[in-house]
């Protein structure tokens, strides 16, 4: 059963009154025994006893949060008759079923008990060390880091009020429900990270993206700490989730769904298995694993002396030779990712990561092409459907700037004057600057600012390549990515400025499967919609059967940066599935540069700046 995860969890909230016993203890708090047999009107009554918000059970319905209040409640339960140690504290957040039965087998022992007197001390000091397990179970670490500075600072109490600790612990708890709920169904915030949208969306602009318009979606690993996307600890690979519940793909309806030219955020496709860079977010984990591996295997064949020949010829074998170098050496020595990785020559990683849809990394493009349309790159210009795509007037491409060479071929930085000089005449910082083959300088510009320094810098060209540009670099062995751009195959000669026609595919579409058309569906069939793919000498195969066609199953998506030639997009990695969809850039809330808030870097033109 597919939602077998989510009734599963349903079913252990609405039978944890019953299986805890709860109608032998009602009586004690004057209930009727039975109450504990109705769905959620038991939580009512409790939430009501412990004089809790009645507001809370309706949190209990929200898969994502509702473990965090299922939790929340019961550890309300069991203090409401002094059970206040911290085993039992635990086990009233993990399984508190043990602990019920013993409060529910011992009336004698366990009575209703008054609300905390704070002034009273044995009182305070019988339930402080479970009052910090809670603490630390509501937000760990950071939550006791806000505590104990004002309490090593000495800060006084008011009479009858609660403890710092117990303060905090209840603040942040709403706090985390609340917010949990807001970021999961209504708005979750996002940062820019890089530039491939400039100049519409800049590094440093902090965006709020609405699951409304395109209707939330319910969470796939809901049984997981639901502030943090996918880690608490990046640097330690400490996951924020666990697989204990899954759930399929499930929307809630919205005002519409993705449309040409909305700006949205997605869950990175090719997400699924990354290699862990221990200095996250600045390392390989937001790349191809596939690529990576293929360009690994590539490189280990070069290194023989070998070409690309060979290498086709024996493709599995360097395949399965770059995964062992990346599991027992755990380095990559295809991907350099900063100076230190330059000198050594290669970048050390923490090992592979599997990551469920939900949890895959967040990127934001431009939806250029929807389920159904025909899209085809010709010299930079987009066109959809035979026709030129809508032209967004911060769309940028690279331009060379001809006769004038990019330091780094002279082994040397960027200078001071050098940014000062770009900045004033291109609006663009050397950080942004790049090379083309002659090692000219290319620069990112819009179509009207090109037209406008055309006249100042004739020197100024499209930096344009033509179809079969990596094929003719890759056959003459000066190019160490093997075929990076989609379909990753040699059987295809796109580039980024000159790609397809390509359709992309929609629910209930029949494909033809063969040798020249399984390279644009592998991931579809196998990744994506969950089926065996196999390749064999009389066919290829989908669960075990020889077939000939195949039907897609959902509707996919062709997303693109609107800073055209510096941005990693569906030309590198291919179509976005509905099921990755997130939401919809809604406006910019705040922006700074990289000078900082507080350092000058405010962009105050910017800020409630909505996202066309």
């Amino acid at each position: 059963m597919e939602y077998l995860g989510l009734i599963i969890g349903y079913l252990l909230i609405v039978l944890t009154p019953a299986m805890g016993l709860w109608q032998k203890v009602l009586p004690r708090v004057e209930k009727k025994p039975t109450d504990a047999f109705i769905p959620f009107y038991n939580y009512f009554m409790i939430l009501r006893v412990c004089k809790l918000p009645w507001y809370w059970v309706i949190f209990l319905l929200f898969p994502g949060i509702q473990f965090i209040m299922w939790a929340s409640i019961n550890v309300s339960y069991i203090r409401k008759f002094g059970v206040f140690g911290v085993k039992d504290t635990i086990l009233g957040i993990l399984f508190p079923f043990p602990v019920f039965w013993k409060i529910a087998n011992h009336p004698e022992k366990y009575k209703p008990v008054p609300e905390t007197n704070w002034d009273v001390a044995k009182q305070v000091d019988q339930r402080t060390p479970s009052d910090h397990v809670a603490l630390f179970f509501a937000l760990p670490v950071i939550g006791h880091a806000f505590c104990y500075p004002f309490s090593l600072l000495g800060v006084k109490r008011k009479p009858g009020k609660k403890s710092i600790f117990k303060e905090w612990g209840d603040a942040i708890l709403f706090a985390v429900v609340a917010a949990s709920a807001i970021r999961t169904y209504v708005f979750e915030p996002y940062k820019i990270p890089t530039g491939s949208m400039e100049k519409t969306l800049l590094v440093g602009d902090h965006l709020f993206v609405d699951k409304f318009t395109f209707g939330a979606r319910l969470p796939m690993t809901p049984f997981s700490y639901p502030i943090v996307h996918n880690s608490f600890a990046p640097l330690f690979n400490v996951k924020s989730y666990i697989d204990f519940q899954r759930i399929p793909y499930t929307r809630i309806p919205g005002i519409r769904f993705v449309e040409r030219n909305d700006v949205v955020v997605f869950n990175f496709p090719a997400g699924d298995t990354a290699l862990n860079d221990p200095r996250m977010p600045n390392g390989l984990i937001g790349h191809t694993y596939e690529q990576i591996l293929w360009d690994e295997a590539y490189l280990i064949c070069l290194r023989e002396g070998k070409d690309v020949t060979h290498f086709e010829a024996n493709f599995d074998y360097y395949v399965n030779a770059a995964r062992t170098r990346f599991i027992e050496k755990g380095k990559v020595y295809s991907r350099k990712v900063d100076e230190t990785d330059q000198k050594v020559g290669y970048t050390k990683i923490d090992g592979l990561l599997h990551r469920p849809v939900d949890k895959k990394e967040n990127y934001i493009k431009r939806c250029v092409a929807i389920s159904g349309d025909v899209i085809e790159v010709i010299d930079k210009e987009l066109y959809v459907n035979g026709k030129l795509a809508e032209q967004k007037p911060d769309q940028q491409y690279n331009y060379s700037r001809v006769g004038t060479l990019h330091p780094g071929i002279y082994g040397r930085n960027w200078t001071e004057i050098e940014d000062n000089f770009y900045r004033q005449n291109f609006k663009a910082g050397v950080f942004e600057l790049g090379g083309d083959d002659s090692g000219n300088v290319t620069i990112p510009l819009t179509k009207k600012l090109y037209a406008e320094l055309k006249g100042i810098f004739p020197e100024l060209e499209p930096y344009i390549k033509k179809k079969g540009y990596y094929n003719e670099l890759i056959k003459s062995g000066q190019y160490k990515a093997y075929y990076h751009i989609f379909p990753n195959n040699p059987q295809y000669d796109w580039t980024e400025d000159n790609f397809g026609p390509l359709q992309i595919p929609k629910a209930g579409d029949v494909v033809e499967l063969n040798h020249k058309t399984l390279p644009i569906y592998r991931r579809i069939i196998s990744a994506y919609e969950g089926h065996k793919l196999q390749e064999k000498a009389d066919g290829i195969y989908i669960d075990d059967k020889k077939v000939k066609s195949y039907t897609i199953q959902q509707n996919y998506y062709w997303l693109m940066g609107d800073n055209r030639n510096n941005s990693a997009d569906s030309r590198f990695w291919g179509f976005v599935p509905e099921d990755h969809i997130v939401g919809h850039a809604a406006f910019i809330w705040l922006s700074t540069s990289e000078k900082g808030m507080f350092g000058g870097g405010m962009r105050w033109n910017r800020l409630f700046k909505g996202i066309d």
